[in-house]
């Protein structure tokens, strides 16, 4: 917080301009602007107030990104104080459980204003969050947004979001063009279970992108998923979310193709900092299709229209 010191000193040090008849004082400075939300962020500290988790944290904080457009967020974070075991090839139920349950995954709407950041969920990784409401007290401190909420386990909890900076990242007008908020809308499978075009069983799903970062949260499955039950075991939830995509971090369009380069994703093995599949972009007057093709030359297609932000 800084302070302005008044009396003498200040008056010993007047300009020269306070001091002469003739002069003018220079024009008031400008009010400073109000800090936005708008934009990318990354968490840079969780201070917990009381628990088994009680402190500042700040380089055991997990990643997350959360991604701000004009009226519709998105977040995908690693919760808690340590990092996750990768699955491997063919995990369980349960082991797909114990590694999904320490993430936040969502998208929606928001509003930030008076000291609030209200959520509306429009898809959340866990089942009962979808269209659910969520609201968190929102403090400004030098620049970073402190969102803070409490539980009766933990007390108080402050998440510190800084600003992801991209200015030194060179965005490709290909990339530009996919800037803001897209749905998912309809999906043609190759081969397979569900081999067809779905557009009617098609389940919420979000894609933010604000060059050059980007977020996704989608239900992947063609049905709505079944709520959890209120303890699950580690294989029910191994079972439920794994029916949820999320992941964020940087995006790359040249030549058509897109590249995702992961920075926090629900999977543990997407954490590895390897980049995903390279995706074929196709415009269709507004809309754009992912084209997402196998070794052997199969396809599927996603096809996405954008939001009104």
């Amino acid at each position: 917080m800084k302070r302005t010191v008044l009396g003498a000193v200040l008056l010993a040090f007047a300009p020269l301009w306070a001091c002469s008849p003739d002069a003018s004082p220079p024009p008031a400075a400008a009010a400073e602007a109000p800090p936005v939300i708008e934009g990318a962020w990354h968490v840079t500290q969780v201070n917990v107030e009381s628990g088994l988790d009680a402190g500042a944290h700040t380089v055991d904080v997990q990643p997350a990104i959360y991604i701000f457009a004009k009226s519709h967020y998105a977040i995908t974070a690693v919760n808690g104080f340590s990092a996750r075991p990768y699955l491997g090839v063919d995990p369980s139920e349960a082991e797909r459980g114990r590694a999904f349950a320490p993430f936040t995954g969502s998208a929606g709407t928001y509003t930030a204003a008076d000291g609030k950041l209200a959520l509306s969920q429009k898809v959340s990784m866990d089942p009962a969050g979808m269209n659910a409401a969520i609201e968190r007290n929102l403090a400004w401190v030098d620049g970073k947004a402190v969102l803070t909420t409490s539980t009766p386990e933990t007390g108080k909890i402050e998440t510190e979001l800084t600003r992801l900076d991209g200015d030194m990242i060179t965005i490709s007008p290909e990339a530009e063009r996919l800037r803001g908020v897209w749905r998912r809308v309809e999906m043609t499978i190759d081969s397979g279970e569900d081999a067809g075009t779905h557009v009617d069983d098609m389940q919420p799903g979000y894609y933010i992108f604000s060059p050059p970062y980007f977020a996704g949260n989608y239900v992947s499955t063609f049905a709505p998923r079944p709520a959890l039950s209120a303890k699950p075991a580690d294989a029910e939830l191994g079972r439920v979310l794994d029916g949820f995509a999320s992941f964020a971090g940087t995006y790359t369009v040249r030549e058509g193709v897109l590249i995702f380069r992961p920075l926090v994703a629900k999977n543990p093995d997407n954490m590895r900092g390897r980049p995903f599949q390279a995706i074929a972009t196709e415009w269709a007057g507004e809309d754009v299709w992912f084209i997402y093709t196998s070794q052997d030359g199969r396809q599927n297609r996603v096809r996405l229209t954008r939001v009104q932000d």
